[in-house]
This record gives structure tokens, C-alpha cells and sequence, in this order.
């Protein structure tokens, strides 16, 4: 079976390449920018296909898909942080959702001139939300997003939909909440958090927390549950074309400085500051993934405290080697 990933060498696509090799019979091709370091999926070379390209190349797109015909194709690549998005918004429109849009148009143009196109997995937000009312936020909650980069999932995520009803391609569309896991990038939280820890335990940095605002709550998922949950929507045919990917554990932001001191034995200080605080956010956001675990039988794993567990060695190891 022919696995094409777009991002492949991301924080999420590093975790969905290993999760896949695992598999057995699957050959792994994935795409990664021009001149883009690929450190995440180094421990993997030799055993998958790169294909560097932009995204936002159709013509380049179309050319991989027709000489490798995927059987699958997971879509990751993109801008997946909103203060980018504030500083950015045509470059994150551009890649986000004119990359999507070359995806699926290179997926329609296989699928018509060979008769057989690929399962798509859109890889859309929780974001496109916005502040719900409703809480858990299931599928058919209101899509209010209130960021460029909310918009930009948006976007794609009603063209992946369209895609599926007026060209017939097997299209899903899955909305993850935030995740977490080792190899993230330090702008998240969780990263952030672990990263600040591990430099406190190799005395590079006093024993004071620097955070934004920590009474917000939030699902916070595996990055190794999701990218298993991705392939469980890929592998289970559905009359659904949209699916919330969340954990259905809320906590409070405090929650995760109170784990990360339990992992690595470290009291630590808090230090709110402005400047980490995202103007706007919603005090709760909460999800459901009932209709994910009813028609795959996912559910996640992982506990919380082994997530950033793991997330605390990986940056002690990275701070270990200089990072």
C-alpha cells in the first residue's frame, strides 16, 4: 500500500511516519518544503520517499501523484501556529488553503485519468470553532472561526467536503484539538513548558515558570493517539465526512505546570506575562470524539502525565546535545 504524507517531516508527521512503518506493507512517501531541515524523520531515512516540493506547487503536486498513484494520503503540511497567522495572514491563506486545494485537485486528476484515486484525510482544527457555547463541541457545533489561521482550516476543510460531494473523491476531514507530544515546536505550550523544565534541571535557567494565561482549560491529546486516529478514519469507510479528534480530559493550563513538576522533581515559580497571552482566547474548550469512536472504535491511550513525561526528556536530551 502506497502512503503519501504532505509535512512528513513536522512534528505530527514524524510521529505519523513511525506510526506507519510500524504497520508493516506500507511503502511511505512523503512531501517536505525546499531547503527545509528534515532532523524530525532523520532516524528514518532509507525507509521513506521524499519528495520535496511547496505545497502550494499544483503542477508539482499533480506530477508526484500521477508517477506514485497513493492509495492514502494524509494531509499535514501547512502553518499550524495563529500568532504567525496575526503577522501573516496571505501567507497563511496561501499555503493553507491553496495547498489544500492543489491536494485535492492533483487527487481528482489521478482519480480521472486512472480510475482510482486515494483516501484523503483533510487535517483541519478544533480552532474553526471559535469561543462555542456549546460545550463538548461535537461535529454539528457552529463553525465560527475568529483567527486568519481559523479561517484558513476552515476554508479547506469545506472545500475537502465539496471535493467529496461534486467530485466523488474519499474525502475526510478531521478537526484535532490541541496535542502534544516529543518533537513539537516550543511556541506551544505544552513544548514550551517542557523545554523551560529542562532547562531549569540542567541550571540554565532559574526555577520560575514563564507563562500566559494559566486558569485557561483545554483537551490536550497524545501526538501518538492522533496520528493513530488518522489512520483509524482512513481505514474505517464512513458516511461522515467530518470528525473531532480530541481526548475528552480538560485541564487547566496550571495542571500542566503541576505535571511537569511531578516528572522531573522540580518546584518551580510562575510568572504570568502579557506577552504570552493570546488575546481573545475562550476560557474552556471542550470536545467530543463520539462520533470518531463510534464509527472506528478509537479512543485515546495515553495519559497525560506519560505525554509530558516524555516531552521533558526529549528536551532534556535536546538541551543535553546543545539543541
Amino acid at each position: 500500500m502506497k502512503v503519501l504524507v504532505t509535512g512528513i517531516d513536522g512534528f505530527v508527521g514524524s510521529h505519523a511516519a513511525e506510526y506507519l512503518l510500524g504497520l508493516g506493507g506500507v511503502e511511505l512517501h512523503g512531501t517536505h518544503f525546499p531547503r527545509q531541515k528534515t532532523g524530525n524523520i532523520d532516524h528514518l531515512r532509507g525507509r521513506i520517499t521524499l519528495h520535496e516540493t511547496d505545497i502550494v506547487d499544483a503542477d508539482a503536486l499533480r506530477q508526484i501523484f500521477m508517477a506514485l498513484r497513493p492509495d492514502k494520503v494524509v494531509h499535514l503540511a501547512g502553518q499550524a501556529f495563529v500568532p504567525t497567522a496575526l503577522r501573516d495572514p496571505f501567507g497563511t491563506f496561501n499555503v493553507n488553503i491553496m495547498g489544500g486545494v492543489a491536494l485535492l485537485d492533483a487527487a481528482r486528476h489521478q482519480a480521472q485519468a486512472t480510475g482510482a484515486g486515494p483516501d484523503i484525510l483533510l487535517v483541519s482544527s478544533g480552532e474553526v470553532y471559535g469561543k462555542s457555547h456549546l460545550e463538548p463541541i461535537s461535529e454539528d457545533s457552529p463553525v465560527r472561526p475568529e483567527n486568519p489561521y481559523a479561517v484558513s482550516k476552515a476554508s479547506v476543510d469545506l472545500i475537502g467536503q465539496e471535493y467529496r460531494r461534486t467530485f466523488g473523491l474519499r474525502v475526510s476531514v478531521v478537526r484535532p484539538f490541541n496535542h502534544a507530544g516529543p518533537r513539537q515546536s516550543p511556541v506551544f505550550v505544552s513544548s514550551d513548558f517542557g523545554r523551560q523544565f529542562a532547562l531549569i534541571a540542567a541550571s540554565k535557567q532559574e526555577p520560575v515558570i514563564r507563562a500566559g494565561n494559566i486558569e485557561a482549560r483545554r483537551d490536550f491529546t497524545d501526538v501518538r493517539d492522533v496520528v493513530r486516529a488518522y489512520w483509524a478514519i482512513l481505514t474505517h469507510p464512513s458516511e461522515h465526512m467530518v470528525f473531532n479528534l480530541c481526548s475528552g480530559r480538560i485541564v487547566a493550563i496550571r495542571d500542566l505546570i503541576d505535571i511537569f513538576q511531578e516528572v522531573s522533581g522540580i518546584r518551580v515559580t510562575v510568572l504570568s506575562e502579557a506577552s504570552r497571552t493570546r488575546g481573545g482566547d475562550a476560557p474552556l474548550i471542550a470536545g467530543s470524539f463520539a462520533r470518531l469512536n463510534q464509527a472506528t472504535g478509537w479512543e485515546p491511550r495515553i495519559p497525560l502525565a506519560q505525554t509530558l513525561s516524555d516531552v521533558y526528556s526529549y528536551w532534556k536530551e535536546e538541551i543535553g546535545r546543545g539543541e
